[in-house]
């Protein structure tokens, strides 16, 4: 807990002593894990998820650009309507789930033994926005009609109310993961709001940017890179405030120093989704 000082007075606002860190913590460190958080939720549902069900169902030819993954193999067991189609289409989705469910004792860990600050917030990053990323997919694809899950619903009757129970239910299940992860970051120190919004940001501007040289780019942007990036990433825009009200103590005095294992990983990554834009062509036997 704060304390306070003789000269403080009784009317001393508790958070005092953590107030001069709202203006210290390392913005570029705090944008490159922000990247490389959202990147690995990127692969992981790219290729651990779609990707890997593709070759599941036998597919062996695949190009990947910084946001999508497919494969040029014709094969009756991946066609649209077949049920192999809709177990690629859930397993980008499902992957982070897994991935953010894989991660949490490790998160919990860290936290625990209060380990370095950065990796702290790396961890929660994954954790959080894996599992909520994953969810809010359903989300996107019930009210705009595109995205994995419309073709996971592809083809059955009653779409309009298959549709609407995407959204409810996802809404529902978004909510919970934003009140349940508050908790978490409600362990990290002011200010929040910084914590939460410069990840926030510079993700979506990288990729957003990587996304500008897809092929039919500006299309794609429209219907997956910026609606993925953010309102997959939307746990950072409501975790504050949340976070705020279930916090028990003051805030710890801490602060997110420069990290240049941070920012060499990050600016090496930045390289590497840049030339995988237009599209990488790889086989695997």
């Amino acid at each position: 807990m704060a304390t306070v000082t003789p000269a403080a007075g009784k009317h001393a606002h508790p958070y005092r002593h953590s107030v001069p860190t709202l203006d210290r913590h390392s913005i570029p460190t705090l944008a490159a894990i922000g990247f490389l958080a959202y990147y690995v939720v990127t692969m992981c549902h790219e290729v651990l998820g779609h990707g890997v069900a593709f070759y599941m169902l036998g597919a062996h030819h695949f190009v990947l650009t910084s946001t999508s993954i497919d494969s040029s193999d014709t094969l009756a067991a991946i066609a649209p309507g077949t049920s192999g189609y809709r177990f690629i289409n859930a397993a980008g989705s499902l992957s982070t789930i897994l991935l953010g469910i894989l991660l949490y004792p490790l998160l919990i860990l860290t936290l625990r033994e209060r380990a370095d600050i950065t990796l702290r917030i790396f961890l929660w990053l994954v954790v959080a926005v894996g599992i909520f990323h994953g969810c809010c997919y359903i989300i996107y694809s019930g009210l705009a009609g595109v995205g994995d899950w419309k073709e996971v619903i592809a083809f059955w009757p009653h779409q309009t109310f298959l549709r609407v129970l995407e959204v409810v239910f996802g809404t529902l299940i978004c909510t919970g993961v934003v009140r349940f992860f508050a908790a978490l970051f409600s362990t990290f120190p002011e200010s929040l709001t910084r914590i939460a919004l410069v990840p926030y940001a510079s993700a979506t501007f990288i990729f957003c940017l990587a996304g500008l040289r897809i092929p039919n780019g500006r299309y794609l942007m429209l219907i997956s890179v910026l609606p993925a990036s953010l309102m997959g990433q939307a746990i950072l825009l409501f975790v504050t405030p949340v976070a705020r009200r279930l916090r028990k103590e003051s805030a710890p005095e801490e602060v997110v120093p420069t990290s240049p294992t941070a920012l060499f990983f990050a600016a090496v990554f930045i390289v590497i989704i840049f030339l995988t834009a237009p599209g990488v062509h790889f086989m695997i036997p």
